[in-house]
């Protein structure tokens, strides 16, 4: 518990020193909101637009420089390598929500008429999942080779060393991460109320903090497991 709690504490400790990070990030989450919500492009390529590949890359380097022992925080004028890295990540989730996306279809279609199909799809859907989870993180393991994220056996691997709350904390802070990476919604209507502008500036600056964190806090504890499965 104590670990968890010194954790959490060093996590809201780097998004706070970075706070030129957390305003680019800001800006950048709402623009890529803004584009995905209002229409502008279509379903496919809203996870491809260029404000999100940035944020998907950088969010990807705090957690491999975090796994690497590293405190120091991504550039953000080095634009290309953050968008390079976002697009490999887009498209190992992409691939992996291919087989997420089936399974769901299928518990959903099948609640009613084959309870036994719908539980294997839902049971089939939580193993791909925890697959794309792992997969990442044995990429940042290996200088991010873009192979890794589907290297089955190392998958297992690297799961096999986590004890339950090991593996609770790092899922609940990859879930919680990956929510807030598009979440920030900035939208002016007519009749726009006070509490709504209250709500939607702290969104504005709350999001890409947690989403920083959080992101420091899968590294973190990966890092401790992996350093303390080694003694």
């Amino acid at each position: 518990m104590k670990l968890f709690f010194r954790n959490i504490i060093d996590a809201v400790k780097y998004a706070l020193s970075d706070r030129k990070g957390i305003v680019i990030i800001s800006a950048l989450l709402a623009i890529t909101s803004f584009i995905n919500k209002d229409g502008f492009l279509n379903s496919f390529w809203k996870i491809f637009t260029v404000t999100l590949l940035i944020v998907m890359g950088y969010g990807s380097y705090v957690s491999w420089y975090t796994l690497k022992g590293s405190d120091k925080h991504p550039k953000i004028n080095n634009l290309k390598k953050l968008i390079w890295e976002g697009f490999k990540k887009s498209v190992i989730t992409f691939i992996y929500s291919i087989g997420i996306t089936f399974f769901i279809h299928q518990a959903k279609v099948n609640l009613n008429s084959n309870i036994i199909i719908a539980v294997i799809s839902v049971i089939l859907f939580v193993l791909i999942y925890i697959c794309l989870i792992a997969g990442l993180l044995n990429r940042y393991l290996h200088k991010g080779q873009f192979l890794k994220a589907f290297n089955l056996f190392e998958i297992i691997g690297l799961l096999k060393l986590f004890d339950i709350k090991s593996f609770i904390r790092v899922v609940s802070a990859v879930i919680i991460s990956q929510a807030f990476a598009v979440s920030v919604v900035i939208l002016f209507d007519p009749g726009f109320s006070l509490t709504e502008l209250l709500f939607s500036i702290s969104t504005f600056f709350l999001s890409p903090f947690l989403y920083i964190a959080t992101k420091r806090f899968v590294g973190l504890n990966v890092r401790e497991l992996l350093k303390n499965t080694s003694h």
